[in-house]
């Protein structure tokens, strides 16, 4: 038996199965190293915070039972290793993607390609979100004060009222070009938001749809049309008394739209992706969008369930989505959470960038693929969002500095080894007797081959540990061992520390430790590990960067590697915009401070287990 484990000593929350609460009771900020400048945008807080008393009164040791799959009627669809993807904000591909075709973004490669190692699959990536919706497109690129490409521009309207001030984006057909050197590097596939601010007036989102189409093939999964309608309201980019009628009315004319463009494939879209503000996704149901819009469309896609631009305070608890699967898998769509993330607008500053948000992360993702949904995309921000997977450094010192990779990004890698790579995945939530303590398992072609556990509770007394006591019934217990994991600034690396943990053959049963808080990966079968397993060494695909002292030394794909793919632009380095996030239109304007990785990755192993962890 082998089993991958996770553990660090942060923050604790409920589980995604239950409301949860946040403690907002504020601890000593992290030091920070002196050298470094000190930031105040949300991506580099430095806010700590109390975790609550742990839970009390819960065993020590638990049995948990992997049934037959024979036995099993609720088993889930199949599920891939990139079921967890990025959205990445429109305005904000400059910085993350790279400035054009010709320039694309090192870390950006790396923290793609770590999914792809271990998926067997290309990531999913989603651009759009707030920003899609007031876009418009250009032949042409942008060129900076000094005269370089860029594939974006953006500025601000003089009025905006919506809360996380959202500026007007302008984007070249330069952005295919590198999504498609993407693709063409990591196997990436692609959705697209189309710009819905007009309806009415859409001949410039026809061109898109079919220049995109044109340029990335097979790439592109979906296009989006329309990004939230059912807060447009709240949002200023309708009238405050604009219903789903209105809604309805629009999609209607710009599917008619769709049928007399040039759009190669007219049934490539998605919808209705809004985020449970004042309708659900069951009262759109209802009122009759699967049947009316149903042939257009390709996806069905959905957003946080929860609006915390108010600031509710409440972490997502997307079960919300569960009950709509059937009717809308029953319909022939497949069910995306296109944009979500710990809390909607941003996060929470001490919670969406500690580890037990990459716990979090973990089991609303496992959650989610037990009720069929068949993908789930972590939104990308700006400087000023908490919960970013990744962050590229403030445009001002990204010569001198790397990337801050965020807490949730762990969770794609840990589903990502969950599923494996044989696309045929399926998974159960075990239903294990506390939402601090939840377990799901995994089949492949009809048998166990993973136990996915999580300890919620931060507890440093080793009170709230527990030993799981995993038992498969009527499967023996294999003898194998592996190393191998990671840490991340978008290639892995660290020192492997393993102990051994020997298991009883004769009971067919392994105890695995749990410390409090962590999350364990547990291997059933040889293969299992095989489909999991990233390539090591000179077979892993990386993207070098060399991020040194000096304004103009930054990282660069080498352009020989680029050389054969369409796309134009040029090599030369070009100063990047700022941001988008709910605090200021030029928050990518800063400095920088290191938000603290996560503590130790653990992996086990074996009829013997082995617990690895990374040391600096």
């Amino acid at each position: 038996m082998i089993f991958k484990f996770w553990a660090a000593l942060l923050l604790s929350v409920s589980s995604c199965h239950a409301t949860v609460t946040v403690y907002t009771t504020f601890g000593t900020a992290s030091s920070v190293a002196a050298a470094l400048p000190v930031a105040t945008s949300g991506a580099y807080n430095q806010e700590v915070l109390t975790p609550p008393v742990p839970p009390t009164g819960l065993e020590q040791q638990w049995d948990v039972t992997v049934q037959p799959a024979n036995t099993l009627t609720n088993l889930s669809i199949p599920q891939r290793g990139n079921f967890i993807g990025f959205s990445v904000e429109l305005s904000v591909v400059g910085q993350v993607l790279g400035l054009n075709s010709t320039y694309l973004q090192p870390p950006f490669l790396n923290h793609l390609a770590n999914i792809k190692e271990r998926a067997g699959a290309g990531p999913i990536v989603r651009i759009g979100g707030n920003t899609q919706d007031q876009s418009t497109m250009f032949d042409n690129t942008f060129p900076d004060k000094f005269g370089n490409p860029q594939m974006i521009t953006k500025y601000q309207p003089l009025v905006n009222g919506n809360p996380t001030g959202t500026p007007i984006v302008e984007f070249a057909v330069e952005l295919f070009y590198a999504m498609s050197n993407i693709s063409k590097l990591i196997n990436t596939e692609w959705y697209f938001g189309l710009q819905f601010i007009d309806p009415y007036n859409n001949s410039n989102a026809m061109e898109v749809g079919t220049v995109i189409q044109e340029v990335l093939g097979s790439s592109l999964l979906s296009l989006q049309v329309g990004n939230e309608p059912d807060l447009y309201a709240g949002h200023d980019k309708r009238p405050s008394n604009y219903s789903m009628q209105d809604y309805f009315n629009e999609f209607s004319f710009y599917m008619e739209s769709v049928q007399s463009s040039s759009i190669p494939n007219k049934k490539l879209f998605l919808g209705p992706s809004v985020a449970t503000g004042t309708w659900s996704c069951q009262q759109v149901i209802d009122a009759g969008y699967l049947t009316e819009f149903g042939s257009y469309l390709n996806y069905w896609g959905m957003h946080y369930p929860n609006d915390n631009c108010p600031g509710l305070q409440q972490l997502t608890a997307q079960e919300e989505f569960a009950p709509i699967t059937a009717e809308v898998m029953s319909a022939g769509l497949p069910l995306a959470i296109l944009e979500s993330n710990t809390a909607s607008c941003g996060g929470f500053p001490g919670l969406s960038d500690a580890f037990t948000s990459s716990l979090w992360a973990i089991d609303n993702a496992l959650m989610l693929a037990a009720t069929n949904i068949s993908t789930f995309l972590l939104h990308v921000g700006g400087h000023n969002d908490n919960y970013n997977p990744f962050t590229p450094p403030p445009t001002n010192i990204s010569g001198s500095y790397g990337w801050t990779t965020g807490a949730v990004y762990y969770a794609a890698l840990a589903v990502a080894e969950t599923f494996g790579s044989s696309n045929a995945s399926q998974i159960i939530d075990m239903n294990l007797p506390s939402e601090f303590r939840p377990g799901y398992a995994i089949y492949e072609n009809g048998s166990p081959t993973r136990v996915a556990l999580i300890n919620y509770a931060s507890d440093d007394t080793g009170a709230s540990d527990y030993d799981a006591v995993i038992q498969i019934a009527g499967t023996t217990v294999p003898d194998h061992t592996l190393g191998g994991q990671f840490e991340s600034d978008g290639r892995l690396k660290g020192t492997l520390e393993t102990q051994t943990i020997e298991c009883d053959q004769t009971n067919n049963q392994c105890i695995v430790p749990m410390r409090a808080p962590s999350f364990a990966l547990v291997f059933l079968t040889d293969d299992a590990v095989t489909r999991s397993t990233a390539p090591q060494g000179s077979s892993a695909v990386t993207f070098a960067t060399t991020v040194t002292k000096g304004k103009n030394n930054r990282p660069v794909i080498n352009p020989s590697i680029l050389a054969t793919m369409n796309g134009g632009g040029g090599p030369n380095y070009s100063r990047i915009l700022g941001s988008t996030g709910k605090a200021a239109p030029n928050a990518g304007i800063g400095s920088l401070s290191l938000v603290p990785a996560l503590g130790s990755l653990v992996a086990v192993v074996g009829c013997v287990l082995a617990i690895q962890g990374l040391m600096d």
